[in-house]
């Protein structure tokens, strides 16, 4: 009687959760879409209405909502209106929009499934005064940064162990082998874990796009941003994918159609990967593109090879162990070649220079991958040339310890393809260094912030950020966007390291959720403290609170961090 199939991987999933466990969670995220361009510009002052609102970006973006707001804070334009073109978004504008002060405000998301947002201001017929950047969005909280961070790693493990197990059967052990039929249940396994993963990142990411808590996932609005976003896309290929292979498991030994299926869904599987990401989208898209997805393949081949191994190891005699073992590593050459050559071009690309590699958080991750593929390679080695041939030396009888080696060898193979997974999915919470350098090309115009307090979005922006007279501008909006009226709009400044006693300042209510103050002098360079009031009303006040650095060069726009609510550094 045949045995019953294992139905769990064995070790992986310790060694996943441990790796998952013990790593820190970065305290701050970074938006890696930058806003190169407006038209009509940030300030512009026009003497006709303009037909179209556009934004240029340094990389594709989706458009969660774009607005253009009059002084009293109505939308004059559609926004359902909003289309992207590559890199541009355009808004069409009602004909004859009045003479007046309007307020251009978008929130979109980057290729990586980031959320950016900012507001620039714009008069016909008057002239506005100019606002000093685009302030970031708020992070997630750190429990959304973590859910996601989990879901992302925990989906390119079990879509590259479940698609990549379907390649081993069809290239390595073939049809009918008795082996395939224990190896079935893990296989479903891991594509039941990518496709529930795969689904859950998408609300993930719409909530985050949205700023949003994780609790709104139980309502529908995330589920549609995240939907439209660039891992909605994603997500709907790799359930295809996931569907693909399940087929093909299920009739891999009663139909040829088998081990097309299983092929169709590694490819699909991949693809899934080169649909989102700054990786992906990185120019030259052409390049990038299928270089992310051929490096995704060539993984799903080793990673998806572990866990069959391991049960060869168990279940065969050390002869057919050894059988199966060198019939991988002849593949498994050419593939590790082809998947370190795609990487280095994509590292080449996004890191753009050596000295990126320790400049910044992306380095470091980057750096810490580099080390786990060089510990794969290495284990890779010695299994192939001095494990696997001890095997046939041995012979079936003494073959135990021999396997015993090789399979403990394979154990740290998991742990170190898991250890860069996670550095993987790791590298949507950093930006790359290329978009660190577009970001620098725009000149930095005074200081931009995004603050958050329960369900309220306060943007914040001070310019030019330099000693004597400065301007602040407030906009006050809920989580749907609108802008929400206050009482009273009140703010203090302190400098700490000069021991400069409190300045307070009101601000005067520019329209609804707009507020701003022209007259506010800051005599000295340093670090200064900005706690803002805001009376809702009687019974409702909010405090906001960042820190402001004031140069004698024009500073450059950074985000602060709010009631321990990290936000992301302005890019531009």
């Amino acid at each position: 009687m045949r045995p019953s199939p294992r139905r769990r991987l064995t070790g992986l999933p310790v060694l996943f959760f441990a790796v998952l466990l013990l790593a820190a969670l970065p305290r701050t995220g970074w938006a890696h879409a930058v806003l190169m361009e407006s038209v009509p510009a940030d300030g512009a002052s026009l003497d006709a209405a303009p037909a179209t609102l556009s934004l240029e970006f340094n990389e594709p973006v989706t458009p969660v909502r774009i607005q253009l707001l009059d002084r009293q804070g109505r939308d004059m334009a559609d926004p359902q209106g909003a289309l992207a073109e590559d890199n541009r978004v355009r808004l069409a504008l009602p004909p004859g929009l009045p003479k007046g002060l309007y307020v251009a405000s978008y929130r979109v998301t980057s290729a990586d499934g980031h959320p950016v947002a900012g507001s620039f201001t714009f008069g016909i017929g008057v002239t506005p005064a100019p606002t000093t950047g685009t302030p970031p969005v708020e992070d997630p909280s750190r429990a959304a940064a973590f859910a996601g961070l989990l879901l992302r790693a925990m989906h390119y493990a079990a879509l590259l162990a479940g698609t990549g197990g379907g390649l081993f059967l069809v290239l390595v052990t073939g049809r009918w082998a008795p082996l395939n039929d224990r190896l079935k249940p893990a296989f479903c396994l891991m594509l039941l874990v990518a496709g529930l993963s795969a689904v859950l990142l998408v609300g993930v990411t719409g909530a985050t796009l949205a700023g949003q808590p994780l609790a709104a996932l139980a309502t529908g609005g995330p589920w549609t941003t995240g939907a439209g976003s660039s891992v909605g896309l994603s997500a709907g290929i790799a359930l295809l994918a996931l569907l693909c292979s399940a087929c093909g498991l299920a009739v891999e030994t009663r139909s040829a159609m088998g081990p097309a299926l299983l092929v169709a869904g590694a490819l699909l599987g991949a693809a899934s990967l080169a649909a989102t990401g700054h990786a992906a989208t990185a120019p030259p898209r052409w390049l990038s593109g299928p270089l992310v997805g051929l490096h995704g393949l060539m993984a799903a081949f080793w990673v998806g090879a572990f866990w069959p191994l391991s049960m060869a190891l168990r279940l065969e005699s050390p002869a057919e162990a050894a059988r199966l073992t060198r019939r991988f590593s002849r593949i498994a050459i050419g593939a590790v070649a082809v998947l370190a050559g795609a990487g280095m071009v994509l590292s080449a690309i996004q890191l753009q220079s050596v000295q990126a590699v320790l400049s910044g958080g992306y380095g470091w991750l980057w750096l810490g991958k580099i080390l786990a593929v060089l510990l794969l390679l290495a284990l890779a080695a010695w299994n192939r040339q001095v494990l696997t041939p001890a095997l046939d030396r041995i012979g079936d009888r003494n073959g135990g310890r021999a396997v015993r080696s090789l399979r403990r060898s394979i154990g740290l193979e998991m742990a170190a393809a898991a250890t860069a997974l996670l550095l993987t999915a790791a590298f949507a919470l950093t930006p790359p260094p290329r978009a660190l350098h577009a970001s620098e090309e725009k000149p930095p115009a005074g200081f931009s912030a995004v603050a958050v307090k329960g369900g309220f979005i306060a943007l914040i922006d001070v310019g030019p950020a330099m000693p004597g007279r400065n301007s602040v501008r407030l906009h006050l909006q809920n989580e749907d966007g609108k802008p929400v009226a206050a009482r009273e709009v009140t703010m203090n400044w302190e400098l700490p390291s000069a021991g400069v006693a409190p300045l307070r300042h009101g601000l005067t209510n520019l329209g609804p959720g707009f507020f701003g103050a022209d007259d506010t002098t800051l005599p000295l360079t340093g670090q200064w403290s900005l706690r803002l009031e805001v009376l809702i009303d009687d019974f409702d006040k909010r405090v906001f609170q960042t820190e402001v650095p004031i140069k004698d060069t024009p500073a450059s726009t950074e985000g602060a961090s709010t009631e321990g609510i990290p936000t992301s550094p302005n890019l531009r």
